[in-house]
Parts: C-alpha cells; structure tokens; sequence
C-alpha cells in the first residue's frame, strides 16, 4: 500500500485527540448555555416568624427604653389596653406597698390583663412577663423590719401564676426560654425573702409553698426525673439547680444566681 494511504499509529492518536477536543468543547458549551440558578444573598434568606431580639433586655433596668416595641407583637384585641397597662405600670411613682397598690383600682386592672395575656399567645404571655417584672420594681416587696411578707408573697404569687402556665413550654420556645428560667429565679428570691423575713425565727409556709412548687416545675429533687424547665434551669443556672436538690435551704442557689442577673431587684426601688 501506497504510504500515504496507509494508516499509520501516530496519526490515528492525532485523529483521537483531535476528537476528544471536539467533544469537550461541544460539552462546555452545553453546560454554559443552561441557565444558572439565582444566587440566594443573606438579605433574601427570611425565618418563618420573625423574633423579639435580645427578649432579656424588656426585664432589665432598662426596659423603658425598648417596651414600645412590644406593641406590634401583641394579639390585636389586646393591644389597646395593653398599651394602657405599661402606662401604669411604668410611670408608677413613690414606691408603694406592691399588695396595697394591686388591691386598688388600677393594680387590679393590671391583673386582669395579665390574666388575659397569660392565656393569649407567647408574645402575649411575655408582654405579662415584662409587667410583672416591672412591678417587681416599682413596688416595695421587701419584708423589711416589720417583717411585712404579704408585699413579696403577693409578687410571688404573680410569678408563680405565669410559671404555672407557661413554665414547661416555655423551656424550650426561642422567645421564652431564658425569660421562662429568669422569672424562677427571681420566684424563688422572692419567696426565700419571705421565708427569711422574721428576725427570731423562719416563716415557714411561704418556703414550702415555693418548694413544692419548683419541685413539681423542674423534677429536681432526690431520685426526681428532670422536666425539660428543669433540664434547662440546671444548664442556665447550675447553683439553683443544685442548691435546689441538696435539701438543705433549697432556694439558697435561686438567690445567688437572681442577686447575679438582677442585683437591684431586692424590693425597694432602689
């Protein structure tokens, strides 16, 4: 056969390489004209229901500063009068007596709308959150040194309501969760104050009422089986925790992490 009609090794790779060019150049234009999926920015990336942030700060000090924001988060019918409510509660002057105020006019208008809030949504049962902490400082609920404990059994008895209904579910809801645990702790300085309150000896009921109470909210005791709240409160606050399991002055480990996060809520306006 004539050389040039025959076919030899080198040209036959040159045909192969040149065709694997081919098809990959056919490929690459393939993929370059399917159209690319659109870039997704931060800005575009929603949750599904927006959040109160940074929910603590409505409890601190300086809830004044940001408790008008609470007004879009509250159910509608319930949104005027609790616009009311912070009006009263939040330009409450001279200190009174918290058990004398909430049995005048305006404190049991105030407790029936956290009656309300408490049995609306988990806005609504913050918003109540946020009123009785308000209260915790505008009002005198220390015993002082009459040993006056009706002012911080009352207070306690607010805090208990809204742990009664909110408490377990609330250990684990975004929004409240930290202030869930929070309202326990100061529950339990509150009641401790009133246990503590007589110079000679102990006032025993107000302590073994807030003990069979957080007993029966967290699980924590001897043997107990933990709650989801009571799982929490140990992660949060571990000397309440354990403190609370020892039996030996079971609120004694709620005070010191209260005195920790609310050093001025102590029951007289200071």
């Amino acid at each position: 056969m004539d050389a040039r009609g025959s076919s030899s090794p080198g040209r036959t790779a040159f045909r192969a390489l040149v065709a694997a060019g081919i098809a990959s150049l056919a490929a690459a234009l393939a993929v370059r004209a399917i159209p690319p999926a659109p870039a997704t920015t931060p800005k575009d990336v929603v949750e599904a229901a927006p959040r109160l942030a940074e929910p603590m700060q409505l409890l601190g000090n300086g809830a004044h500063l940001r408790v008008a924001e609470l007004d879009r988060w509250i159910s509608p019918d319930r949104r005027k009068d609790f616009k009311a409510a912070l009006r009263v509660a939040f330009f409450l002057e001279d200190c009174p007596p918290l058990q004398d105020w909430i049995d005048g006019p305006d404190g049991q208008w105030i407790e029936r709308q956290l009656v309300l809030l408490r049995g609306g949504t988990r806005e609504d049962a913050f918003a109540a959150l946020v009123l009785i902490f308000q209260l915790a400082r505008a009002c005198e609920w220390s015993p002082g040194i009459l040993s006056h404990t009706q002012h911080a059994e009352r207070l306690g008895g607010l805090l208990q309501d809204w742990l009664r209904t909110w408490g377990e579910n609330a250990a684990r809801d975004p929004l409240l969760s930290e202030p869930g645990l929070a309202a326990a702790i100061l529950y339990g300085r509150v009641m401790r104050t009133a246990w503590q309150a007589p110079l000679l000896s102990k006032n025993t009921a107000p302590y073994e009422r807030a003990t069979a109470f957080l007993e029966g909210l967290t699980g924590l005791s001897a043997g107990g089986r933990r709650t989801r709240f009571g799982e929490a409160l140990a992660a949060r606050y571990a000397r309440a925790a354990t403190k609370f399991e020892s039996r030996n002055d079971r609120l004694e480990g709620f005070e010191e992490e209260a005195a920790a996060s609310f050093p001025s809520l102590v029951g007289d306006c200071e």
